[in-house]
C-alpha cells in the first residue's frame, strides 16, 4: 500500500467527529442524474466546483418537520475535510423531529438518484453518512454530501456539508513544447525485470508528426495531481517513459514517466525542470499508457512491472 499526497477520502467506516467543512449557504432542490450528477458544464474548474457544491447542498432531502437554523453549537467545529485549497464547500444546519438514526435513514432513502453511500459511522454521540457523486474526469475529483446528526433536546440536530474538489488548470510552461517532433517510448520494468518480457515489450520511436502531436496532447490533457493525503494500491515500479525531442538525435525538450500501479502518477520534466506531478484519472479507461500504444500502433503484450 502506498501513501501519497492527494484528495483525502473518507474511509468506509467513519468517526462521526471527523466529518465537517467550511460554511457557505444554499437552498432549493435539484435532481441528480445517475452518471455525472448533472455537474455544471460551463466555467472554470473553480466556478464549476462552486456551482456544483450549491446544487449538492440544495439536493439535501428535508425530513418531515425539519427547520433550517443557524450554526448549531454541537455541530460547529469542523472535523476532517479534503486537505486541499481547491475545495468548494457549503454548509447548512437543520433541526428535525425524531432520533438521529431515524432521521439519517429517512435522508438516505430520499436522496436524488446518482448519490451512492460512501461511508457511515458513529462516535461521540454523533452519527455520520457520506454520500458521493461520480467525479467529473479532469475537472472535479471529489463530490460529496456529508451529513452529521446528533441528539438535540428531543429532536435531531443536522449538519450537511457539500464538498467539491476541483483540479486547477495547468499553465503553458507545464505542457510539452511545440517543437517536440519525435517521441521515444520505453518500458521500465521496476521490481520485476524479465528478459522474456523485455523481448516482448520493446522500446520504439514515433516520428509521424500527427501521432507525436496526439501523444503530446494526451499528456497535456492530464491534470495536476491534487493536493492532500490518501492511500494507493501497491506500486511495483512499472512505468512507461516518454522522451520528446526536436528530431531524431535532437535536443530533448521533455521527459514523462507514467506509473502503471500505485497512484498512477505521471512525472513531467520540461526543459530540464521538474514540473508538478500529473495524474492519469483513475476513473478513465483505458489508462494513458494503453492510449499511447494505440496512437502509436504498437502492442506491449505484458504490462511493465506486473508481478505475474
Amino acid at each position: 500500500m502506498t501513501t501519497r499526497r492527494g484528495p483525502l477520502r473518507f474511509p468506509r467506516l467513519l468517526s462521526a467527529a471527523a466529518c465537517a467543512a467550511v460554511v457557505l449557504a444554499g437552498c432549493g432542490s435539484q435532481p441528480f442524474g445517475p452518471h455525472s450528477g448533472n455537474a455544471p458544464a460551463a466555467g472554470s474548474p473553480r466556478q464549476r466546483a462552486v456551482a456544483d457544491a450549491a446544487r449538492i447542498i440544495a439536493s439535501l432531502p428535508r425530513p418531515p418537520g425539519a427547520v433550517r437554523t443557524g450554526p448549531i453549537v454541537s455541530l460547529t467545529q469542523p472535523g476532517e475535510r479534503p486537505d486541499t485549497p481547491d475545495l468548494a464547500s457549503v454548509t447548512q444546519w437543520w433541526r428535525a423531529p425524531g432520533r438521529p438514526r431515524t432521521v439519517l435513514a429517512w435522508i438516505r432513502a430520499h436522496l436524488p438518484s446518482g448519490f451512492a453511500l460512501d461511508g457511515t459511522g458513529t462516535g461521540n454521540g454523533q452519527w455520520t453518512d457520506v454520500f458521493a457523486l461520480p467525479a467529473v474526469p479532469g475537472v472535479l475529483t471529489q463530490r460529496e454530501l456529508v451529513v452529521l446528526a446528533v441528539p438535540d433536546g428531543g429532536q435531531t440536530a443536522i449538519r450537511a456539508d457539500a464538498q467539491v474538489v476541483w483540479l486547477p488548470a495547468r499553465p503553458a510552461s507545464e505542457r510539452i513544447p511545440q517543437d517536440a517532433a519525435v517521441v521515444t517510448v520505453t518500458p521500465y520494468f521496476g521490481l520485476y525485470p524479465s528478459p522474456r518480457v523485455e523481448r516482448l515489450d520493446r522500446a520504439f520511436t514515433v516520428t509521424d508528426p500527427a501521432k507525436v502531436a496526439r501523444i503530446a496532447a494526451l499528456i497535456d490533457g492530464l491534470a495536476r495531481f491534487p493536493a492532500g493525503t490518501f492511500s494507493c494500491p501497491a506500486d511495483f515500479g512499472g512505468q512507461m517513459r516518454l522522451t520528446f525531442a526536436t528530431g531524431p538525435g535532437g535536443p530533448v525538450v521533455a521527459r514523462v514517466a507514467a506509473e502503471y500501479d500505485g497512484c498512477r502518477d505521471v512525472s513531467l520534466n520540461v526543459g530540464g525542470r521538474n514540473m508538478p506531478a500529473l495524474r492519469d484519472d483513475p476513473d478513465s479507461w483505458p489508462p494513458v499508457q494503453q492510449r499511447i500504444l494505440a496512437i502509436a500502433g504498437v502492442s506491449w503484450p505484458v504490462q511493465p512491472g506486473d508481478p505475474t
